[in-house]
């Protein structure tokens, strides 16, 4: 008896209260309002330290060209993660009582390198150019730890950001870091190109040639020049901008509810039961006999579906130049390979859990079905997925690098839709573009 009233106390401790409503955040986003949903989200803060509530603190207020205030928050974000990668027992075994959503969240592998790129940029817009250096280098020591923990490693995201930092690093004048770094993202892209479907970006390659050539890499450059081709120089006083557009939201995880019966004949105890769960798992949805049914289980676990936005692409033009962007960065797609290849971890651990929680109803049923039934409620209204992430994510990243006239360009942004035909334009003005340097810029649409 005192096991299960020590049951019902957990299952009251693991009720929280709702934080904050993304619909609210992603109304001040879409009416152009960042601040609000910064202000809006600093107010909601949860009691405990929360990393997605972090992310989306660093993110909104990146869009409201607080730089400090977004970089405090990646911070915070990342110290939390590094603690929590290694999982705490404690709240381990108390997840397989309640709820997943009990565990430590750790943030994903693409989560964590995707704040390093925003990280980046806020010191880039700082003019702190040595900081957004640093936070390059944290991102390429991540991906080596990533690689080291694990044989076969997936290489999600890590394409873009060594791009990303290739070209941080040329902006800063490092060409050899900057040539490791696009030699990196020819490898990570290709790596990751068969369950992504994105390909390695052209401007990889072309950098290839050009850092090589200008490093006196002979062997290398020969090779890259016959492999990806000259790239077209940039004439004097010129220099680059290099946009990052990003669209849309990547898609939210949402809640299923999956069912699996347990039969009269099966033998099931606490010892058995992460034997048991595995032979659960190949029931899901099986419909048996009402006789020959005991219980059934209803189990809850994250899903995602596809969101693709309703812009899929642009065209960037500035005086005489024009430039399509090129997809170097598909978040929706990795967010669903990620969720997909944890699935089946995520399966028996949660059925491991219902079993505990039916084990503990049967006992609680014997001794009074008043009690049962209070049991099996409890565990009904606990049972549900963890579906925490970063939810300002973009979609997709596109990139457009071209070359222009040192001084100030009024740039014509136009967005495609999967057609490539155009829906919407806008114009930026007075943006700066300094004779031989890299100047940055990134741009969000939500639709």
């Amino acid at each position: 008896m005192t096991k299960i009233y020590s049951f019902l106390f957990i299952i009251f401790l693991a009720t929280g209260c709702a934080g904050y409503k993304f619909q609210d955040v992603k109304t001040d986003l879409e009416t152009g309002k960042p601040a609000d949903a910064y202000n809006y989200l600093k107010k909601h803060a949860p009691k405990k330290s929360d990393i997605p509530h972090h992310y989306e603190l660093g993110l909104t207020s990146h869009y409201a060209n607080l730089f400090p205030e977004s970089s405090k928050a990646f911070e915070q974000a990342e110290m939390i993660a590094e603690d929590r990668f290694t999982k705490s027992v404690s709240k381990e075994a108390l997840s397989l009582i309640t709820t997943d959503k009990l565990r430590p969240y750790a943030g994903t592998q693409y989560e964590r390198l995707l704040s390093h790129y925003y990280h980046a940029l806020n010191y880039f817009y700082l003019n702190k150019l040595d900081d957004a250096l640093v936070e390059c280098r944290r991102a390429t020591n991540l991906i080596q730890y990533f690689k080291g923990e694990d044989n076969e490693y997936n290489y999600f995201g890590t394409g873009f950001l060594a791009c990303f930092s290739g070209m941080v690093f040329e902006a800063a004048g490092e060409w050899n870091d900057a040539f490791i770094s696009y030699r990196q993202a020819e490898e990570y892209y290709k790596n990751a190109a068969k369950i992504t479907g994105v390909p390695m970006p052209k401007d990889v390659g072309h950098s290839l040639v050009r850092l090589s050539r200008k490093l006196g890499f002979t062997e290398e450059y020969e090779r890259y020049r016959k492999q990806y081709n000259e790239p077209s120089r940039i004439p004097e006083n010129h220099g680059e901008l290099i946009l990052f557009y990003e669209t849309g939201y990547v898609p939210r995880k949402r809640e299923e509810t999956l069912t699996f019966p347990i039969l009269k004949t099966d033998k099931v105890d606490k010892d058995n039961a992460s034997e048991f769960a595995v032979t659960l798992r190949t029931r899901e949805g099986l419909v048996v006999e009402e006789i020959k049914l005991e219980y059934l289980l209803h189990v809850a676990v994250p899903v995602m579906r596809s969101n693709r936005p309703q812009f899929a692409g642009i065209r960037v033009s500035a005086g005489e130049e024009i430039a399509d962007g090129v997809l170097i960065e598909d978040i929706e797609t990795i967010a669903i390979e990620t969720l997909e290849a944890e699935r089946p971890i995520t399966l028996i651990r949660t059925l491991v859990r219902a079993i505990l929680k039916y084990l503990t109803f049967r006992e609680a049923k014997k001794q009074n079905k008043v009690l049962g039934a209070v049991v099996n409620l409890a565990g009904v209204l606990t049972e549900s997925a963890d579906t925490r992430s970063w939810q300002t994510l973009p979609n997709q990243i596109f990139m457009v690098r071209m070359s222009l006239p040192a001084g100030t360009h009024k740039v014509n942004l136009s967005f495609l839709n999967a057609n490539r035909n155009i829906r919407k334009s806008e114009t930026l003005q007075e943006i700066k573009v300094s004779s031989n340097q890299i100047s940055f810029l990134n741009y969000r649409t939500y639709r």
